[in-house]
């Protein structure tokens, strides 16, 4: 598989789309497939070249020549529709040039290279040009993205290896996790790189996966090597371990995998484009990741056998609560013992940190982070913020309004009515002469709004002429007015985002439960994880809107904050996270059952299960973390907001929640925690049971 995919992972780049925001039976995606249908001659989207004189300039006349190229460049094109006169600012030092493109966004990136970079190409040592709008601001996001996402993986290599080689010593075993997650990445990109030939993905699919590949798929195959290489130590043959490490810890992998895939498929109920390429991106990688850490995995510790354990550089890294030590006397059970001999206030306190982490989220403000999201020095953002200060920050973003007469003509005096009421409004700087429709059944109006697309006047523009205006314009009679244009977009998608996120929440709690049931067999402890997992996921969200929302540190994460957290990001980093946190969960309480089912003692399982699972957890949640917070060096804010979320709630739920509220709660909860009605512990499976392999021995 690695062999076949691996030719065409680095290849999904040319079939990821910049779209996928579009929400069908919208009015923005109503307006946008009846201009494309019923008015032939309009561009549906453009490119604007912004050329600049620069200070010290040798020629005077070298912005009127290099004009004339980059005009001739683009009307040379078979993209390009019409090229408008040359615009001159007020500064008298800057042109601009804005070419309509023939083709829809989606697929004019994939033939506007050639046009844009000779457009680039005219500038001289006198003259700068640089475009904007939708064409090169994509093209630019793209860069960006690689660009960061290279570095970040540059970061997170050295220092998993790192932890890894504390944690498991041998620098064999410590390389093992991460060439077999590597293997389980390129599968993935190429194994999507076929759905992105049928299926529209995002371009935020290439941070998608290894955001969430690499964290899972280091901790699936810590968790095989680090059991077998206790069993090996415990005196097991090298089949017998592997035997029994696939038996246990081979198990809690792969229902803690369903239990990601599961609540990754959360992302569907959002029934948006973006979100189902979230889903399809992040279920692939770790599906992928599951079934790597168990083949693949065990075939090479069958293959290394004793090997496994060999040049213990690590050794020497490793601090105490990593050392091999009898089960009494470690940290972990200290730990569990000190919080089961007073639960009640550990309980409490521990919650109440969550919970006040969590208040934020009661003012949490979903926004839209297009162009405003990358870094103000991008080519494109310097040229659309030059289009800004000359012409207004709304000419890139025109609302297109659609008067659709149905069958026949729209009344005129209606459209000139409604004309006239939106150049009335204050947020409206032009509105341009009506098109007229082919069938001559509709009319479309351009309105350059005062404001961008990103921004919240202008979402209040679109609501107003939607709800107020057209209503109140009854000379259109029956005509129906469609608005699309980014802001109305944007409108659209936060509103379809904020109206979903309740039942993404419900059903990822739901189908997450039922899948807990089946592994634990109990009622309390499921309802106890979903709880738990709820709180800290609503931590993380209160800790965004602390940093993203109201500001608090975005210098030093190296942005300026926008006032709102970007309306996806909530929907997906639930679903992420309530699938990532549970995989600590499942290897607790599986450790924690494995003792319960020997002896029946609660008390003695916690923390038996703590000591055997603690320093394994808190590698796993420590190489999780470096892989998270490695993005915030991405410069997109979205990914930005992602990762620190990611991170957050994956440090408090393997220090706060599985180290204290767990063993707490266990032990006030006492003979219930394995509590199951008989009737459904008689008709559900039972994954808990041992089988016929021999128990494991009871080693230090």
């Amino acid at each position: 598989m690695l062999a076949v995919f691996g030719l065409f992972a680095p290849k999904l780049g040319d079939v990821l789309t910049p779209g996928g925001f579009e929400i069908a039976g919208s009015t923005s995606e109503q307006a946008r497939t009846t201009i494309l249908e019923r008015f032939s001659g309009d561009s549906p989207t453009a490119l604007t070249a912004v050329l600049t004189l620069n200070h010290g300039a040798v020629n005077p006349r070298a912005l009127d020549e290099v004009t004339a190229r980059v005009a001739t460049a683009l009307a040379a094109d078979p993209l390009v529709g019409e090229v408008s006169d040359p615009l001159h600012g007020r500064d008298g030092r800057t042109v601009f040039l804005v070419a309509g493109i023939r083709a829809g966004l989606d697929v004019a990136l994939k033939k506007a290279d050639d046009v844009m970079a000779r457009s680039r190409a005219q500038a001289t040592r006198d003259v700068r040009v640089e475009l904007t709008g939708g064409l090169a601001i994509f093209d630019d996001f793209d860069t960006v993205n690689q660009q960061d996402l290279r570095r970040s993986e540059l970061i997170q290599i050295p220092l998993v290896l790192l932890i890894l080689l504390i944690v498991l010593g041998s620098l064999i075993a410590a390389a093992l996790p991460i060439i077999t997650t590597f293997t389980a990445l390129i599968v993935a990109l190429g194994a999507l790189y076929f759905v992105a030939r049928g299926a529209d993905l995002s371009i935020y699919v290439q941070n998608i996966v290894p955001l969430v590949g690499i964290g899972v798929g280091v901790d699936y195959s810590l968790f095989l090597v680090r059991r077998c290489a206790e069993e090996l130590r415990a005196g097991r043959s090298t089949p017998d371990a592997i035997a029994w490490t696939m038996h246990t810890s081979g198990r809690a992998i792969f229902f803690s995998g369903l239990t990601v895939v599961v609540a990754l498929a959360g992302m569907f109920a959002v029934q948006i484009p973006i979100f189902t390429g979230f889903a399809i991106g992040s279920i692939a990688v770790v599906a992928i990741a599951m079934a790597t850490a168990l083949t693949l995995v065990p075939a090479v510790l069958a293959a290394l056998g004793t090997r496994i354990t060999r040049w213990n550089v690590g050794a020497r890294l490793r601090p105490p609560m990593f050392r091999e030590r009898p089960i009494d006397t470690t940290r972990w059970t200290r730990l569990a013992e000190a919080v089961m001999s007073r639960p009640w206030p550990y309980l409490l306190g521990s919650s109440a940190l969550l919970v006040a982490l969590a208040v934020p989220t009661i003012w949490l403000d979903l926004g839209s982070s297009g162009a405003t999201s990358l870094p103000r020095n991008v080519p494109s953002i310097r040229a659309s913020d030059a289009v800004a200060r000359e012409v207004g920050p709304g000419a890139l973003a025109q609302l297109r309004i659609v008067i659709d007469g149905g069958d026949r003509p729209p009344a005129q005096a209606g459209v000139d009515a409604l004309v006239a009421a939106i150049r009335n409004d204050p947020a409206v700087t032009l509105v341009r002469r009506p098109k007229i429709a082919d069938d001559r059944t509709a009319q479309l109006v351009d309105v350059v709004p005062a404001f961008g697309e990103d921004t919240v006047e202008a979402q209040d523009l679109v609501a107003r002429i939607e709800d107020q205006i057209v209503p109140a314009t009854t000379a259109l009679g029956h005509a129906r007015v469609l608005i699309g244009g980014a802001a109305s977009q944007n409108r659209d998608f936060n509103d379809t985002v904020a109206k979903n996120l309740p039942r993404v929440i419900a059903l990822v709690m739901l189908l997450t439960f039922l899948v807990l049931v089946v592994l634990f067999r109990s009622i309390l402890l499921p309802l106890k994880a979903v709880v738990m997992t709820l709180l800290s996921v609503f931590a993380s969200y209160g800790v965004l809107v602390m940093v993203f929302q109201w500001g608090w540190g975005d210098g030093l994460l190296g942005f300026h904050n926008l006032g709102h957290v970007t309306s996806w990001v909530p929907p997906f980093l639930f679903s992420i996270l309530f699938g990532l946190s549970m995989d600590y969960e499942v290897f607790l309480l599986t450790r924690v059952r494995e003792h319960y089912d020997r002896h029946g003692d609660d008390r003695a399982a916690v923390a038996w299960g703590l000591a055997r699972s603690g320093g394994v957890i808190t590698a796993a949640a420590a190489i999780m973390i470096v892989v998270f917070l490695s993005f915030l060096l991405n410069r997109l804010i979205p990914i930005k907001e992602s990762s620190l979320g990611l991170a957050v709630a994956v440090l408090l739920d393997a220090t706060i929640v599985r180290i204290i509220l767990v063993p707490a709660f266990m032990r006030v909860a006492g003979k219930w925690n394995w509590w199951l009605p008989p009737w459904l512990d008689r008709i559900l499976p039972a994954p808990h049971r041992e089988g016929p392999l021999a128990p494991a021995p009871e080693h230090p």
